[in-house]
């Protein structure tokens, strides 16, 4: 019996060696670099090297070329004729079109507009992109310290499997408790190794957001337990917040400059209900005489008035007047929606600054002391560690919840909270 039980036991002890070999592996796919990197710098490198950010930049270079390729005047229209035999003769024409009703300087306004119009958009994802960034890399930050923890958890329970085999070939416990430490162990090592698993999906979601080499291993710089300074946030109120997210969201300002190209272009649509004079010069030249003359041409706007064109701009107005409100009242909520999550992390940090995380680690310190002397038994250990964990790692996730709640209520805000308190004061 005691033989069938030390063979189970290494078995045991080898599926242990398997996963430390499986822990040890995982981050070779990711072993072409490692980079430091704080919060300040993968912001900026992201919005320097997104590609998303990148390619909308490329349409701010196409708005502006559309700007300068509105021409002052159109081309000109030179048109010949040639009839031959004994009255020959030859007839040549240049004519200009002119546009009436200022229709070029509507299109210069249109293609401004346009321009503004990029440029919000190109604002809107860069602000998306910073928010992106802040999320991935305080879930790194967590990871790490989810990962710091759970390493220091592998060695404590290395140590119990190791008391606990010695206590066990003394005859001190049972095969059973024995058996429980390894398992214990197992136990640990399959959280460390999801734990690198999940890193390795922070390096992707953050290396792709700062336009970096995927395989690039990166480890955060910074403490989850900063928080924003506390005068910050007391003076932030629910009106001011909304006021200035109204005021400063670039997807409101964007839904507001379509409705200013919707009134340009029923502008150019009425302009170009004007008709266009075109003025020519000919020069008729045949056997025996030769003559010059003026040409004069305007269209008669009698069956087509644009009337089409203008009717259609004049419904989007309306599509952009309830696109503006629907925003302005989503605005409101994502705005109400991220300050009532951060009052809740607020609230749930609470719980965990005090006095408790101490306490358990104490117990948990007197508990394995205990058990080393054996005046204790290895479940009550296991017990004890279970809730430390469970602890610890609640209060990692609610530091992380409170850094993204703030970068959400940024988003929702379109600007810095500081700026939001400024202007409170003000």
């Amino acid at each position: 019996m005691r033989t069938k039980a030390t063979f189970n036991h290494i078995l045991m002890i080898g599926g242990i060696c398997l996963l430390t070999l499986s822990m040890v592996q995982i981050p070779s796919a990711f072993s072409n670099g490692e980079s430091r990197i704080s919060l300040e710098i993968a912001i900026e490198t992201a919005l320097r090297e997104n590609p998303q950010l990148k390619a909308i930049r490329e349409k701010v270079k196409v708005a502006r070329a559309r700007i300068d390729g509105i021409a002052l005047l159109g081309n000109p229209e030179l048109e010949t004729e040639f009839v031959g035999g004994a009255h020959a003769e030859q007839k040549l024409e240049l004519t200009k079109a002119f546009e009436l009703g200022g229709q070029r300087g509507h299109r210069i306004r249109l293609a401004k507009t346009h321009l503004e119009k990029v440029d919000a958009e190109l604002a809107k994802a860069s602000q998306f992109v910073t928010k992106s960034v802040k999320i991935a890399f305080y879930e790194l930050l967590l990871v790490q310290e989810k990962l710091k923890l759970a390493q220091e958890i592998v060695e404590h329970n290395e140590q119990m499997r190791d008391i606990a085999q010695t206590r066990f070939e003394t005859g001190d416990i049972s095969v059973t408790q024995a058996n429980l430490a390894t398992i214990h162990l197992q136990s640990a090592l399959r959280e460390a190794v999801m734990l690198e698993s999940k890193l390795q999906l922070a390096h992707l979601s953050l290396n792709g957001l700062m336009g970096a080499p995927l395989e690039t291993v990166r480890v955060a710089v910074g403490e989850l337990r900063e928080k924003a300074p506390p005068d910050t946030l007391q003076k932030l109120t629910l009106d001011a917040l909304k006021t200035q997210a109204l005021a400063h969201r670039n997807d409101l300002k964007s839904l507001q400059l379509n409705a200013q190209l919707t009134e340009n272009e029923l502008r150019l649509a009425k302009a170009a209900n004007i008709p266009d004079l075109s003025v020519g010069a000919l020069a008729e030249r045949s056997v025996n005489e030769r003559a010059l003359g003026v040409k004069f041409s305007i269209p008669l706007p009698l069956f087509n008035r644009n009337r089409a064109e203008i009717n259609a701009t004049k419904a989007q107005q309306q599509v952009d007047t309830a696109e503006i409100n629907n925003a302005e009242k989503q605005i409101v909520r994502e705005v109400m929606a991220a300050f009532l999550s951060l009052s809740t992390t607020q609230k749930m940090l609470t719980f965990y600054e005090g006095d408790s995380l101490k306490l358990l680690n104490e117990n948990l310190k007197l508990t394995r002391t205990a058990y080393e002397l054996g005046e204790t038994e290895l479940l009550e250990v296991i017990l004890m560690q279970n809730e430390y964990i469970k602890t610890r790692f609640a209060y990692l996730d609610a530091l992380a919840a409170y850094h993204k709640a703030l970068a959400e209520l940024e988003a929702a805000v379109g600007t810095t909270l500081e700026s939001v308190r400024t202007i409170d004061r003000q």
